[in-house]
């Protein structure tokens, strides 16, 4: 006999989503995953001054705001024939990728690390440090972490304790790695000086030097915690590399390439096949299960729709994106390495790679990114400024990198207006709805999972691992 269980509203996460699965012999047969919320961006945008996207696109999303004004300068530079300064160009790189390295910290942290550890073992502490005795208070007094529903956590009260002190670790390093961001875009979040051209920042040698603490500082404690926290979750929940495998279709965008040695190429990766070099036109939304006409208006009560998510196909085919498919299309050594231990491979889609993956681009990002600080030019200019008065008609295309996957904007303009603005976010790639008789990629990651739910439990299983892809509603419903 079979049963439905559903998450509404799914928590610790970005956005409005619910999750609605059939369950059938204690396994999951169908799923549906859903974003509810309207937006609206794309339309908000219409009839504007093309400059504008750089900062408007910022506002769809509370995390994902950098990574919306590098996409939408890059597009813009596309439009207008603009060519940014170096220094503008390095100042982009240090901004993206400090930010998706504290993006990283944040989800394993402060979303995903409560779905793992049962931090009500802190109780059982004896020892002295006052920081866990404080810790043990907070977490106990809030009724969240504390809830009994893990049955599987880590039995030795040490390992809870070295995980909760790397959860407030981690909000102490995101406010200090806040502050070097903020050193070079002005403000966080919300970086105004990240325009077409480069950045209007005044840098100075003291910004460039709180920046460089701050990533040093970020560098030592993914070493110190996140990364060796992330193998300890790994090596305990072990039997999460066989559960949320998607399709096996990856697609990553290129970034980082100011270095000797890019980080990322751009690519597609399909199931069983090599890398090859991604063909944008074949990169397709659909609506067929959205609350959406073609043209984007709304349609709430449309037949047959479920979410307000768009289907993002290449090819015909849904792809998964984010760190783990940058790993895998770029076949990064340093990964395949360290999931040796645990006989995996880095093309294998499923929680824990996902888990890892964020670590271990972590690292690789921070290690790249002190080289920038060294080429840049305190003399040279930060911005080369597009014409303000110009009235461009054209199209304009900016393909980057967010923290949860490839990140695409395109405008179109007539008369120094724009008359189309199209968004290709990576939430939107791993959290639509199924279309083309293809089941969403989240979607796909879910059929076959064992639940083990008892009267009045939490499907944990289903929640793990919808949040191994760090969904961000606000970016994929925009």
């Amino acid at each position: 006999m079979s049963k439905k269980i559903s998450i509404d509203p799914v928590t610790r996460i970005e956005g409005h989503l619910a999750v609605e699965t059939k369950i059938e012999a204690g396994k999951v047969t169908d799923a549906r995953i859903a974003g509810q919320m309207y937006r609206g961006f794309e339309n908000l945008l219409l009839g504007r001054h093309p400059i504008d996207a750089a900062r408007i696109t910022q506002r769809i999303c509370g995390i994902c705001h950098e990574v919306h004004g590098i996409a939408a300068s890059m597009a813009l530079e596309n439009l207008y024939g603009l060519q940014p300064t170096q220094n503008g160009l390095i100042l982009r790189e240090l901004i993206l990728g400090l930010h998706l390295v504290t993006d990283h910290i944040f989800h394993f942290y402060q979303l995903t690390l409560p779905d793992y550890v049962d931090f009500g073992r802190l109780q059982n502490y004896r020892g002295g440090d006052s920081r866990v005795k404080k810790l043990a208070g907070i977490f106990n007094g809030s009724n969240v972490f504390t809830s009994g529903m893990i049955t599987d956590s880590f039995d030795d009260t040490g390992l809870t304790v070295e995980m909760a002190l790397g959860y407030a670790e981690a909000i102490n390093i995101r406010k200090q790695a806040g502050s070097g961001l903020a050193s070079l875009g002005g403000k966080v979040p919300f970086c105004h000086t990240i325009l077409p051209g480069g950045l209007t920042t005044d840098i100075t040698s003291d910004r460039l030097m709180n920046y460089a603490n701050a990533l040093s500082a970020t560098t030592d404690f993914i070493r110190r915690f996140y990364l060796p926290q992330a193998i300890e979750l790994a090596q305990h929940f072990r039997h999460y590399f066989e559960l949320g495998q998607s399709h096996g279709n990856f697609y990553g965008n290129g970034g980082f390439s100011l270095s000797k040695n890019q980080l990322y190429s751009g690519g597609i990766l399909r199931a069983g096949k090599r890398p090859v070099r991604t063909q944008f036109a074949k990169i397709k939304e659909t609506v067929e299960a959205t609350y959406l006409d073609p043209d984007g208006t709304p349609r709430a009560k449309k037949e047959g729709a479920y979410s307000w998510v768009k289907a993002m196909h290449y090819d015909g085919l849904p792809m998964e994106v984010g760190p783990l498919a940058r790993l895998a299309v770029n076949n990064d050594r340093e990964f395949a390495e360290l999931l040796k231990p645990f006989k995996q491979e880095p093309t294998h889609s499923s929680v824990m790679t996902r888990i890892l993956a964020r670590a271990q681009e972590a690292l690789k990002i921070c290690f790249y990114l002190p080289e920038l600080l060294h080429q840049y030019d305190l003399q040279g200019e930060t911005i080369n400024p597009p014409d303000m008065l110009a009235k461009p008609t054209g199209n304009g295309q900016g393909m980057s990198l967010a923290a949860r996957g490839a990140l695409n904007h395109q405008v179109t303009t007539e008369n120094g207006k724009v008359t189309r603005y199209r968004l290709q976010v990576p939430s939107a790639w791993n959290f639509g709805p199924t279309a083309g008789g293809h089941r969403g990629t989240v979607e796909q990651a879910l059929i076959g999972t064992p639940v083990n739910k008892k009267d009045g439990e939490t499907a944990i299983e289903i929640g793990r691992i919808v949040r191994s892809f760090d969904p961000c509603l606000a970016c994929a419903i925009h």
